[in-house]
Protein backbone atom coordinates (compact mmCIF):
# COMPACT_ATOMS: atom_id res chain seq x y z
CA UNK A 1 0.00 0.00 0.00
CA UNK A 2 2.61 2.10 0.82
CA UNK A 3 4.34 1.40 -2.65
CA UNK A 4 0.87 2.54 -4.08
CA UNK A 5 1.16 6.09 -2.39
CA UNK A 6 4.62 6.51 -3.38
CA UNK A 7 4.13 5.41 -7.22
CA UNK A 8 1.24 7.58 -6.96
CA UNK A 9 3.04 10.94 -5.60
CA UNK A 10 5.96 9.62 -7.70
CA UNK A 11 3.94 10.44 -10.81
CA UNK A 12 2.13 13.29 -9.78
CA UNK A 13 5.43 15.00 -9.13
CA UNK A 14 6.78 14.12 -12.77
CA UNK A 15 3.60 15.01 -14.74
CA UNK A 16 3.51 18.33 -12.20
CA UNK A 17 7.01 19.11 -13.71
CA UNK A 18 6.23 18.38 -16.65
CA UNK A 19 3.51 20.73 -17.13
CA UNK A 20 5.62 23.56 -15.81
CA UNK A 21 8.17 22.88 -18.26
CA UNK A 22 5.71 23.20 -21.25
CA UNK A 23 4.15 26.42 -19.59
CA UNK A 24 7.52 27.51 -19.21
CA UNK A 25 8.21 27.31 -22.64
CA UNK A 26 5.34 28.20 -24.25
CA UNK A 27 5.04 31.71 -21.87
CA UNK A 28 8.90 31.92 -23.69
CA UNK A 29 7.76 31.19 -27.69
CA UNK A 30 4.61 33.78 -26.90
CA UNK A 31 6.76 36.34 -25.33
CA UNK A 32 9.30 36.26 -28.24
CA UNK A 33 6.18 36.61 -30.42
CA UNK A 34 4.66 39.08 -28.97
CA UNK A 35 8.41 41.33 -28.98
CA UNK A 36 8.61 40.64 -32.73
CA UNK A 37 4.96 41.60 -33.60
CA UNK A 38 5.45 44.87 -31.24
CA UNK A 39 8.80 45.38 -33.52
CA UNK A 40 6.90 45.19 -36.66
CA UNK A 41 4.07 47.18 -35.49
CA UNK A 42 6.74 49.96 -34.62
CA UNK A 43 8.66 50.00 -37.85
CA UNK A 44 4.97 50.10 -39.89
CA UNK A 45 3.58 52.74 -38.14
CA UNK A 46 7.41 54.73 -38.33
CA UNK A 47 6.87 54.32 -41.92
CA UNK A 48 3.28 55.35 -42.29
CA UNK A 49 4.30 58.62 -40.50
CA UNK A 50 7.79 59.23 -42.81
CA UNK A 51 5.29 58.78 -45.60
CA UNK A 52 7.87 55.85 -46.79
CA UNK A 53 4.30 53.79 -47.15
CA UNK A 54 4.53 51.43 -50.61
CA UNK A 55 1.42 51.85 -52.73
CA UNK A 56 0.40 49.25 -54.85
CA UNK A 57 0.49 49.17 -57.82
CA UNK A 58 -2.74 50.15 -59.56
CA UNK A 59 -5.56 47.61 -60.89
CA UNK A 60 -4.62 46.86 -65.00
CA UNK A 61 -7.89 46.58 -67.23
CA UNK A 62 -8.39 43.03 -67.28
CA UNK A 63 -8.70 43.10 -63.39
CA UNK A 64 -10.78 46.38 -64.15
CA UNK A 65 -13.36 44.71 -66.60
CA UNK A 66 -13.34 41.10 -64.17
CA UNK A 67 -14.46 43.55 -61.09
CA UNK A 68 -17.38 44.88 -63.31
CA UNK A 69 -18.95 41.69 -64.47
CA UNK A 70 -18.84 40.07 -61.14
CA UNK A 71 -20.50 43.50 -60.11
CA UNK A 72 -22.92 43.61 -62.53
CA UNK A 73 -23.80 39.56 -61.68
CA UNK A 74 -24.49 40.05 -58.07
CA UNK A 75 -27.07 42.76 -59.30
CA UNK A 76 -30.91 41.47 -58.34
CA UNK A 77 -32.20 41.09 -62.20
CA UNK A 78 -35.74 40.75 -63.15
CA UNK A 79 -36.63 37.40 -64.46
CA UNK A 80 -37.60 38.01 -68.58
CA UNK A 81 -40.27 35.15 -67.84
CA UNK A 82 -44.05 36.16 -68.05
CA UNK A 83 -46.22 33.92 -66.32
CA UNK A 84 -49.42 33.95 -67.24
CA UNK A 85 -52.31 31.53 -66.13
CA UNK A 86 -54.67 30.07 -68.87
CA UNK A 87 -58.62 30.34 -68.02
CA UNK A 88 -58.18 26.76 -66.09
CA UNK A 89 -55.56 27.85 -64.18
CA UNK A 90 -52.69 26.49 -65.56
CA UNK A 91 -49.42 28.24 -67.02
CA UNK A 92 -49.26 29.03 -70.09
Amino acid sequence: MYIEIALISLQTLLLTTLIILLHRGMSRTILTALIQLDHKIAEAIQKVISGDVDLPEPPNPIQQMLVEVFMNNMKKKEPNVELVRGEDGKFK
